[in-house]
């Protein structure tokens, strides 16, 4: 899928998965460069310690308050969208069993996590996701992140997941989310 992939100004669009997504006004959509790189960065190691391969989750789009490395020692609110194919076994898991993996992951590195919520269904576009919400902290910042999780047809699993730290992002990333679409199910 991730050769389909690209982004115009303030969206991102994905015809093979039938996907879109509009861009918050001002905000900075990351390159398909800058996205691979982030996301090798953040997630190579995790997902190497437990024995899942890169080819296994593909980024597919970011969208930051700021350019990557502009606003150093301030929280940079964003928002990306990952896609999996799922195997036959991993089908087996409920996308609420999913989030107890993901957190599973992030033990032990340098994210605490100091709250989450109860596993919820929840609609976008007539869709449903199953959301999680966990305050986290990082180097003495703390911030809320939102996951929210859906299996398409041919065991596709997406993930999208907000990072916040006031109200006024949580409304405009709120906003975005809302405006994703599936075209083609």
């Amino acid at each position: 899928p991730s050769d389909d992939l690209h982004a115009i100004d303030n969206y991102y669009k994905n015809d093979f998965l039938g996907l879109s997504i509009k861009k918050p006004d001002g905000w900075y959509k990351m390159t398909d460069d800058e996205l691979k790189s982030i996301f090798q960065a953040a997630t190579g190691p995790l997902l190497s310690n437990n024995n899942i391969t890169g080819d296994n989750v593909i980024p597919l789009f970011a969208f930051s308050r700021y350019q990557l490395g502009i606003q150093i020692g301030k929280f940079n609110p964003n928002i990306n969208g990952v896609v999996s194919k799922l195997t036959d076994e991993d089908m087996k898991e409920s996308e609420c069993d999913s989030f107890i993996s993901s957190h599973k992951l992030l033990q032990g590195t340098q994210l605490t996590t100091t709250n989450i919520s109860n596993c919820a269904e929840v609609n976008f576009d007539g869709k449903t996701f199953f959301s999680q919400i966990s305050h986290l902290s990082v180097n003495g910042m703390n911030f809320t992140q939102v996951q929210f999780v859906r299996r398409s047809k041919h065991n596709y699993f997406f993930t999208f997941t907000m990072d916040y730290d006031d109200e006024i992002s949580k409304s405009q990333l709120d906003n975005t989310m809302k405006s994703l679409k599936f075209s083609n199910e």
